[in-house]
Parts: structure tokens; sequence; C-alpha cells
């Protein structure tokens, strides 16, 4: 296999392993639309840094939830034990 076609390998496993992680299933379409999102970056020049651009693309294809996180009870206050 060639340099490019690894690189492209390498694209299509991360934006899966990252849409997994972010807790999306894998299903068909997943994948379609992850094949599509390889192929349109690399329709913008195949060039090493490709794996990092189709992960920049991955909102433009996706509808990724947003991350809440709660509110930290008591607030939290900055402060010391007496030490001098």
């Amino acid at each position: 296999m060639n340099e490019t076609g690894i690189i492209c390998q390498q694209a299509l496993e991360r934006v899966l392993t990252y849409l997994q992680d972010d807790g999306v299933e894998l299903t068909t379409d997943v994948c379609r639309r992850a094949f599509r999102l390889v192929e349109t970056v690399m329709g913008r020049g195949a060039v090493p840094d490709l794996p990092a651009r189709c992960i920049a693309a991955v909102p433009e294809y996706f509808d990724r939830t947003p991350v809440s996180y709660p509110v930290a009870h008591p607030p939290l206050i900055r402060g010391h034990i007496g030490y001098e």
C-alpha cells in the first residue's frame, strides 16, 4: 500500500474511533458519512495532515451532543489551612 492509502486508512480509522469514543453508534449510515467526510477532505488535497483535517471536519458531518458538566456543590472556594 502506498503512503496516500495508509494516510487515508488512518484518517477513516481516527474519525470512526473519535465518533465511537463520543458515544455515537457506528451504524451503516454513520460509516457512510465518515467515508464521505474522508473523501471530501481528500478532494481538497491529500497531504500528511489528512487525519487531523478529517477530525476538524467532523462537526460539519455529524451532530454531536453538547457536554454539560454539573455545578460543584458546595461551591469551590480557595482557602488555606493556616500555615505561615
